[in-house]
């Protein structure tokens, strides 16, 4: 009887600790709940998919290519939402030395079964200030995207 209550101890400690963290499986009331739940994350205090977004290679000699891991998420703000879909974009800085570092992931939000939960997700980094094409002509990329079936895909434009 008391290695059963051991192994039913074990498996609701586990469950709690893993719960509490925030990844693809979590479950929010509402978007509002979501949001609330990115701001309060600590990547840096955390392990995990979700986690490892958060995170960015150090460019600068000592450490170089050594993960950083940011500290807190800086903002967490909807660009969009209804009854059935959220669209929201959460940044965060990684304390690296090298260069200037900054960290963007666009999530989106489907309400199904009487809770919100991330459906798809793409991140989005800036590193330092990097100038590319040369002769101080500055290159820079953009990109639109829409969803469908759930999925974030890139709308190319022809």
């Amino acid at each position: 009887m008391k290695p059963a209550l051991l192994f039913l101890g074990l498996a609701a400690f586990v469950a709690l600790t893993e719960g509490s963290g925030l990844n693809r499986d979590s479950v929010f009331d509402s978007v509002d709940g979501f949001v609330t739940t990115v701001k309060a994350f600590q990547p840096a205090a955390t392990e995990g998919k979700l986690a490892s977004l958060f995170k960015i290679p150090e460019m600068g000699a000592e450490n170089r290519g050594k993960p950083v891991a940011a500290f807190a998420i800086e903002s967490c703000e909807t660009i969009w939402s209804d009854d059935k879909s959220a669209l929201l974009f959460a940044t965060a800085k990684p304390p690296t030395v090298g260069t200037d570092s900054h960290i963007g992931v666009l999530f989106l939000l489907v309400h199904q079964r009487d809770s919100w939960r991330i459906a798809d997700l793409l991140r989005f980094t800036a590193i330092g200030k990097e100038s590319q094409g040369g002769r101080g002509y500055a290159y820079e990329t953009c990109a639109s995207y829409r969803f469908a079936a759930s999925k974030l895909k890139r709308f190319d434009l022809e």
